[in-house]
C-alpha cells in the first residue's frame, strides 16, 4: 500500500535454519505472494548460529528489494547467536563464486560478522510493533529455537497475541532438533497453531524444470534458483513442506489441503504425536490428491514470479531494528 491509502497486506515473519533447499523456495514464494500484494514480507530470521546462512538469507531479500535496498534501510538478517552452526550446503556458498561479464561478483555478501545480523528476539518485538492488529502470522521451517527465545523477550509474547493471527510449523524432523523450544512454543504460542507433517511436502516434490525454465524466464540469475541448482546434483525434486506452510499460512481460505482439528504433544521420547480432537488448540495438515496439481501449480508460480518491488506503508509504531544482539540464553 501506498502511504495514506489504509492498511497493508498482512505481515509474513519466516523462521527457518535453512537446513533444507525448501525453506529458500518458501522465502521466494511469500516474496511471489507479496508481489501480489497477498502479504508483505517483514523479516527473516535463521535458528543457527552460521554467518554463512545468515549472508545468504541477507543477499536473497536484498535482491528482492532490488536497486533501493542500496539506499533503503534493509532489515538484518535475524541470526542466534549460541549453538552449533551446522553443515552450511554449497546452495548456500557456491553461488558466491559467480561472476557478471565485466568479472564483478553477481552476488555480494554484505555479512562479515555478527555485528551485521540482528537478535532474532529484537527483530520480532520490533517488526511486531510495526504491524496492525491481528495483520500478520508467523511461519516456522525448522527448530523453534528463535520463537520459543522470543516468548521469554520482555513484550513479544503480549505483541503475537494482538498483532498475529496464527503459526504454521513446517515439518517433524527439523522442529524436533531442539526438543524443549518445540515443547514450548506448542504449549505457550498465544494464537492457533497449524502443523504441516514432512509427508505434505514428499507427495509434492518442486520440479527440476521450474529452475531450468521458469526462474530464468521470469527472473534471470535469481539467486534462489542459484541455490536450488547447487544444493545437489541436477535435476531433482525438492520437498515443498516449507513452500506448504507458506502457502497455507498466507491463503488458508484456498482450499489446497485437508484440515484435521486435533492436539500436537512432543513426547518424553522426543517424538512428536498427534491426537484429533474437535476441542484440539492445533490444525495438522494432510494432502488432498485430487488437488496436488493445483498446489505445485501455485508453487512453481509464486516462487518463480517476475520480481516485484515492495511498496511502502505506514507502520502503527515506528521501527527501530536493533544490529548488536545480546547474548541468549
Amino acid at each position: 500500500m501506498q502511504f495514506g491509502r489504509g492498511k497493508p497486506a498482512a505481515g509474513a515473519f519466516f523462521d527457518s535454519d535453512f537446513q533444507s533447499v525448501d525453506s529458500l523456495l518458501a522465502v521466494a514464494l511469500l516474496h511471489g505472494l507479496q508481489g501480489k500484494s497477498e502479504c508483505r514480507v517483514a523479516i527473516v530470521t535463521v535458528s543457527r548460529n552460521n554467518l554463512k546462512v545468515a549472508g545468504y538469507v541477507d543477499m536473497v531479500e536484498r535482491f528482492y528489494r532490488g536497486p533501493a535496498a542500496v539506499f533503503a534501510q534493509v532489515p538484518p538478517p535475524g541470526m542466534i547467536t549460541t549453538g552449533d552452526g551446522g553443515v552450511v550446503s554449497p546452495g548456500l556458498t557456491e553461488p558466491f563464486a559467480k561472476k557478471k561479464a565485466d568479472g564483478s561478483p553477481l552476488y555480494a555478501n554484505r555479512v562479515a560478522r555478527v555485528l551485521d545480523t540482528g537478535d532474532p528476539s529484537t527483530l520480532i518485538r520490533n517488526y511486531l510493533q510495526a504491524q496492525y492488529e491481528k495483520s500478520s502470522y508467523f511461519v516456522l521451517a525448522g527448530r523453534a529455537t528463535n520463537l520459543a527465545v522470543a516468548l521469554d523477550f520482555k513484550g513479544v509474547k503480549d505483541l503475537v497475541k494482538e498483532r498475529s493471527s496464527h503459526l504454521v510449523i513446517a515439518g517433524v524432523e527439523s522442529f524436533l532438533a531442539d526438543p524443549w523450544a518445540a515443547r514450548k512454543v506448542l504449549a505457550e504460542w498465544p494464537t492457533p497453531v497449524t502443523f504441516v507433517p514432512d509427508e505434505v511436502g514428499k507427495a509434492i516434490p518442486f520440479p527440476a524444470s521450474a529452475i531450468e525454465k521458469e526462474f530464468p524466464a521470469n527472473t534471470p540469475d535469481h539467486p534462489v534458483a542459484a541455490a536450488y541448482a547447487a544444493w545437489q546434483q541436477m535435476p531433482y525434486g525438492a520437498s515443498t513442506t516449507a513452500l506448504a506452510a507458506a502457502l497455507y499460512a498466507t491463503r488458508q481460505k484456498e482450499p489446497y489441503f485437508k484440515a484435521e482439528t486435533g492436539t500436537v504433544t512432543v513426547g518424553a521420547d522426543g517424538r512428536l504425536g498427534f491426537v484429533a480432537s474437535a476441542s484440539g488448540k492445533h490444525t495438522q495438515l494432510s494432502v488432498d490428491p485430487a488437488l496436488k496439481d493445483k498446489v505445485l501449480a501455485a508453487y512453481v508460480e509464486l516462487a518463480s514470479a517476475k520480481v516485484v518491488l515492495p511498496q511502502r506503508f505506514r507502520p502503527p509504531a515506528a521501527v527501530d531494528p536493533v544490529k548488536v544482539p545480546p547474548k541468549q540464553p
